[in-house]
Formats: structure tokens, C-alpha cells, sequence
């Protein structure tokens, strides 16, 4: 069994030095709140400003990594643009603007596609999103109906194998193609301006400890915000609780900087 993390109150800021560090970062649940719409997530904008200023101190090595499409992200963060992981590393556009996006099958993620609907019509608040190369089948409004949520995607994917299982916070996902996270951050590293960088990663849901896992690997620093067994090192209780304290962060990056400056 893995070992409880540390209060995020336990780290240091002095071991995350802007110019030594890579920042990754989940969304939904770690910078913004989470909606019973997913098209109705809004990203606050003391939370956009943390992203500005904190790229702004590490010279671009900020990266959202989400579920969500980079589309969607870009939306979200505009007029901010970032390095950004979409769909559970299906999709990547890297800190030179260059975009990659795997080759799926279409036919599986089809037959999902028309199977989820139906339930989608059957029950009313079930609300089924697409996205590029998955699908996610969302029962935030409809809780009571989980069993039925499982039992369809267990039937799915035993029919089209080529098709993975994600299971989220009242959420399923029906993803075509194996990459991951993990991958994403992994392909990240390897470029300017995160290579060399000791790699910092936080999110809050089972969808992010592929990540947490590689980062005992890369002996990166690595946050889960909110309940649940994890394999990353601190936790935070809550998401006010991490944007608070990654506000923090920022604010001491921007004050070490003008003071330096001063001395100049």
C-alpha cells in the first residue's frame, strides 16, 4: 500500500525554482470547478492570471495536461495560450506550437458513439460528450444510474477492444489509442523549454496517477488535490486549497524576481 502524501503545507517553495522547473497541470478539479455541464466550466481569472504569471517566471514551461481538447482548453484559458495535452495525451501541442494527434479508429469510437446516445435518450441528464479520438458518457446528474453507466461500457469495450476505459469523477470515457498522460508529460520533457527541468505535476483524479507513478521515476514533485489513494508524494484537501497555495507560489516567483531586479 502506497504511503499517505505529505500536507501540501510540507513543501518547500524553495525547491521549485522557476528556472529549474517544468510545471504541468490537470484542469477540471485542479484549476477549475468542476459543473454538471462540462461546456459550462468557467476557469476564474485569479486562476488565469496564476497561469500567466507563473509561465511568465518559468519562461514558458507551464503545460496544461486534461482530458479535455486543446480546443477546449485554449477557450478556457484565451487570451492565455500554453503548451496543452488534450484527451488523455491523444492530441499535444508543444511550447513551439507544434500539434500532434495520434491515429485512431474510427469504427470503434462510431459504435460507442450510437450505443451511448441511446442510453443518453433513454434517460434524460445523462449527457454524452465528444471529443477528438473519445467519447465520455458524463452521470454527474444522474448518479443513481452508475451500475447501468458501467454495465454499458463494459459490454463496449468487450465488443471493440481496440477502445480503452477511462473512469473519472462521474464520468466514463471511451478513448481510442493507448497514450496517456504520462506520455504526454514524457514528450514534453524532451523539449524546450521543459527539458532539463525537474518536472512538477498536480491533479486530483484517478486519470492523473499514471502521471504520479512516472514521477517517483523522474524524481519530480507531484501533487493530488482532494481525497483518494494516490501515488503522488503531497496532497492538497481541496482545490481552493491548491490555487490558493499555487498563488502563492506565483507571487513569490514575481516578488524574487523584482527584488532581483532591484539589486541589479
Amino acid at each position: 500500500m502506497a504511503e499517505e502524501p505529505r500536507p501540501l503545507d510540507d513543501l518547500d517553495p524553495s525547491l521549485l525554482g522557476p528556472e529549474r522547473t517544468a510545471f504541468f497541470l490537470d484542469f477540471d478539479g485542479t484549476l477549475a470547478d468542476f459543473n454538471e455541464d462540462p461546456a459550462a466550466v468557467v476557469l476564474p481569472e485569479r486562476e488565469r492570471r496564476t497561469l500567466s504569471a507563473l509561465a511568465k517566471a518559468a519562461d514558458g514551461a507551464v503545460a496544461i495536461v486534461s482530458g479535455r481538447a486543446i480546443a477546449d482548453i485554449d477557450r478556457m484559458l484565451d487570451p492565455l495560450a500554453l503548451p496543452v495535452a488534450g484527451v488523455h495525451g491523444l492530441e499535444r501541442r508543444a511550447g513551439n506550437g507544434k500539434v500532434f494527434r495520434a491515429a485512431l479508429p474510427e469504427a470503434p469510437l462510431a459504435a460507442a458513439r450510437a450505443r451511448l446516445q441511446g442510453l443518453a435518450r433513454l434517460h434524460p441528464g445523462l449527457l454524452v460528450e465528444e471529443k477528438p479520438g473519445s467519447i465520455a458518457l458524463h452521470f454527474r446528474r444522474r448518479p443513481e444510474l452508475e451500475p447501468q453507466c458501467l454495465e454499458i461500457a463494459r459490454s463496449t469495450v468487450e465488443a471493440h477492444e481496440e477502445l480503452q476505459i477511462l473512469r473519472g469523477k462521474m464520468v466514463i470515457e471511451f478513448k481510442a489509442g493507448r497514450a496517456t498522460k504520462a506520455d504526454a508529460v514524457a514528450a514534453f520533457l524532451k523539449e524546450e523549454p521543459f527539458r532539463g527541468r525537474r518536472p512538477f505535476f498536480a491533479g486530483d483524479d484517478s486519470t492523473d496517477e499514471d502521471v504520479f507513478t512516472k514521477m517517483l521515476e523522474w524524481k519530480g514533485i507531484s501533487i493530488k488535490v482532494g481525497p483518494g489513494a494516490t501515488a503522488a508524494a503531497y496532497r492538497a484537501p481541496g482545490i481552493d486549497a491548491f490555487r490558493g497555495w499555487l498563488a502563492g507560489l506565483a507571487r513569490r516567483f514575481n516578488e524574487t524576481e523584482r527584488s532581483t531586479a532591484a539589486r541589479a
